[in-house]
């Protein structure tokens, strides 16, 4: 089997798409908010599992910002059901887009690896991934009445209502991700091409 045009684009924009949702699945840039210690106002930046700035409250009572990046102590730790929910569907669909597209980019390579039929069931499986990392960023909105993204959006911060805060670049980074990867599905089916090798006989005299 080789590898069509169109193969070569799925198996190229598959890892591009794929890497976009690995990128935004990791860093915690989803939301960009702040808040107000009593030693000056701080901007805050909330992941589904990860989070940058945090406060706590010191020995004497008053409360300050933590500068640093880092995710949550434990899974439970994270702030909502919702994130939880978000971080089990966007990391397993991340993980298994990035390595259909890493079986693609090594199809191009070798020969005879992936197969008319083949591509095809990973094209399934791609759309899987696509609606798995969609599904998260779809219902990740749910957990934006948690008491830490109450404290840095407002209380008017409601599930789909973000208050104060702004979405920031990592969530439209990963749902950019997850709506490619659900596209570029599609082209598994004209990824491969049977080659067939003909003979040509020729008597001799």
């Amino acid at each position: 089997m080789t590898a069509t045009c169109v193969g070569k684009f799925w198996a190229v924009t598959s890892f591009i798409a794929s890497l976009s949702s690995a990128l935004g699945f990791y860093f915690p840039y989803w939301i960009k908010g702040q808040f107000v210690a009593d030693d000056g106002v701080f901007p805050l930046y909330f992941g589904i599992f990860r989070r940058c700035s945090y406060p706590i409250v010191k020995g004497d009572g008053s409360v300050t910002v933590v500068e640093e990046c880092g995710r949550y102590s434990t899974f439970m730790d994270i702030p909502s059901l919702f994130w939880q929910m978000s971080t089990i569907a966007v990391g397993s669909g991340t993980f298994l887009a990035l390595l259909l597209s890493l079986i693609a980019l090594v199809s191009l390579c070798f020969r005879d690896i992936v197969t008319v039929k083949v591509a095809r069931v990973l094209g399934i499986l791609q759309l899987v991934a696509g609606l798995l990392i969609g599904g998260g960023v779809a219902i990740y909105p749910k957990g934006w009445d948690s008491k830490e993204v109450m404290d840095a959006c407002g209380d008017n911060s409601a599930p789909y209502q973000l208050g104060d805060c702004s979405l920031f670049w990592a969530f439209y980074l990963t749902a950019i991700g997850a709506g490619l990867t659900i596209l570029v599905s599609t082209f598994s089916c004209h990824a491969y091409s049977r080659k067939v090798n003909r003979g040509v006989e020729e008597d001799e005299v």
